[in-house]
């Protein structure tokens, strides 16, 4: 598998394609799903589902649209149903970005769950703290970690639905994967080793 990463919106975030030979999965599509769009018919990708890692809307604003270009169906834990649901009002709120309404979601990410999209598999693992869905993704090398765990730190917690408590519990359950690991989080940058982010910050 290989991991196509892209920067997008104006909160920067990490939008991640996972491939497997001509099949991908989107993973955190944020915004700028034009640029999305155009990246997967230029690598001549077959997108198969949309992941997104938290409700947040700069990680799933773009979903409207590559759900209409690609027929893909949207996933995300149903715990953070309420942030998706209002992504469209959230943008305008914090950036004034003007978006349509999110469709339903078309699946519930499950804790432990394994994902299969043809030969892409992955494993969610949920992560609550910073979201009450927050979830992480993990195939055998590589772990998205949505807003969860950054290079330089943790997610934020002082929103109203956030729950310090909880991150450290997913941090602490996140410490029990393989620590050879390639992090890949939602937001500044990716690809270090798990053991090292974790040392780096005492976690």
């Amino acid at each position: 598998m290989d991991i196509v990463s892209l920067v997008v919106g104006s909160l920067a975030t990490n939008c991640y394609l996972l491939t497997s030979g001509n099949d991908c999965v989107i993973i955190d599509p944020g915004s700028e799903a034009d640029f999305i769009s155009t990246t997967i018919l230029e690598n001549r990708l077959n997108p198969l589902a949309i992941l997104l890692t938290h409700g947040h809307f700069d990680h799933c604003l773009a979903a409207l649209e590559l759900k209409l270009n690609f027929n893909l169906p949207i996933f995300v834990h149903k715990d953070d149903s309420f942030l998706y649901r209002t992504a469209d009002k959230s943008a305008n709120h914090w950036t004034g970005e003007k978006a349509l309404k999110l469709p339903p979601p078309d699946h519930n990410l499950i804790d432990g769950q394994e994902l299969e999209f043809n030969d892409l598999k992955l494993k969610v693992i949920h992560t609550p703290g910073h979201t009450p869905g927050s979830v992480c993704l993990l195939t055998d090398s590589a772990l998205f970690t949505g807003d969860l765990l950054f290079a330089e730190g943790v997610g934020r917690t002082d929103f109203s639905y956030s729950d310090h408590k909880k991150l450290l519990s997913s941090l602490k359950k996140i410490r029990g994967l393989p620590d050879t690991l390639l992090v890949y989080p939602g937001h500044e940058e990716f690809g270090l080793p798990l053991y090292q982010i974790l040392s780096g910050h005492l976690l």
